[in-house]
């Protein structure tokens, strides 16, 4: 009955509230393969605002004039005042669009998406996009976009390992997509890779600050606690291999339990010596006689080798729960 309660003890308990997050199923449009990831800009003070202005507004009478470089010269210098003026990034990527600078037009495009995902013209802007993108980019847009259906297609069929390759495809084409980071850590959670997981979710928050973040933390917490205690792993471990098998280092855990076995193995293997002893006859009169007889020699050298495997082993997965815990 102790033991029992002491199994149970250290199983981790997944926490009953935890709701399983809904998968997000809106694939990325073609596009989003040429737009990089944009980081939060910096609020510019109130004399960049008003220089940057001021740029723009000569910007804007060079571009009537047809002065598209001097134009897209000021529209840079206003553009890096304000980080944060979408139109800036507009116009600036007009200009680019007026020299030929195609790479340059398509990011600066990219960058008025992601400073104004929901603006009127949006839509537009993303045609755009796809009319500046050479024709493999393209064509490699709808790959990316038929990789994210095949995730979700197999996380519906429980296929975690193809729905996880699926979204890091999209991932490794699209660092810019939140949804693929969100759906591949929702794969990740169900093949007990909480550490990962976790991370991909943090990826998601940064690049969603807002929407369903209260809900995406409330799923990290629960999977903080689905990782294994340090405590618990240390005591595991003194079954060998023991704090392997709860850390999911299985592979681990056999040659920990193999070398343990291996050494008691070793310690009581006999070994037969012949030994000299004296004796005294039925008439009192001593003699002395060679006997065979079996020794385990090894006996406290294999007790030694598997306590210090098994102490060793369960240090071991003390730390590794540990690590897991603040990675």
């Amino acid at each position: 009955m102790n033991g029992r309660a002491l199994v149970l003890s250290v199983v981790p308990i997944v926490p009953l509230f935890a709701q399983e997050l809904p998968l997000k199923r809106t694939a990325p449009a073609a596009i989003v393969v040429a737009c990089p990831a944009f980081t939060a800009p910096i609020s510019a003070v109130r004399a960049q605002a008003d220089e940057a202005n001021r740029m723009a507004t000569l910007g804007a009478e060079a571009a009537l004039e047809g002065d598209h470089k001097s134009a897209r010269d000021l529209f840079q210098q206003a553009a890096q005042l304000n980080q944060g003026d979408a139109s800036l990034a507009y116009r600036l990527g007009r200009e680019d669009e007026e020299m030929g600078d195609k790479p340059a037009a398509i990011r600066e495009y990219c960058r008025y998406l992601f400073l104004s995902p929901t603006a009127g013209d949006a839509g537009q802007i993303r045609d755009k996009v796809a009319a500046l993108l050479p024709g493999p980019d393209l064509s490699r847009g709808t790959t990316i976009v038929d990789r994210f259906r095949d995730g979700v297609q197999a996380y519906d069929r429980s296929d975690w390992g193809d729905a996880a390759q699926g979204f890091s495809d999209v991932i490794a084409a699209a660092p810019g997509f939140a949804p693929a980071f969100y759906d591949r850590a929702l794969a990740l959670a169900h093949q007990h890779h909480q550490p990962a997981a976790i991370r991909d979710f943090d990826q998601y928050l940064r690049l969603t600050p807002a929407g369903d973040s209260t809900a995406v933390r409330q799923r990290q917490l629960a999977l903080r606690r689905e990782l294994p205690s340090a405590t618990a792993a240390f005591w595991l471990g003194l079954i060998p291999g023991g704090g392997q098998y709860y850390t999911r280092q299985p592979l681990l855990g056999v040659l920990v339990t193999g070398a343990a076995a291996g050494g008691v193995v070793w310690g009581v293997q006999s070994q037969t010596v012949t030994k000299t002893a004296t004796f005294t006859d039925r008439n009192g009169h001593p003699y002395t006689q060679s006997y065979q007889t079996s020794e385990q020699k090894n006996l406290g050298a294999g007790i030694g080798v598997a306590a210090g495997v098994t102490l060793l082993a369960a240090i071991e997965a003390a730390i590794v729960a540990h690590n897991l815990k603040f990675r």
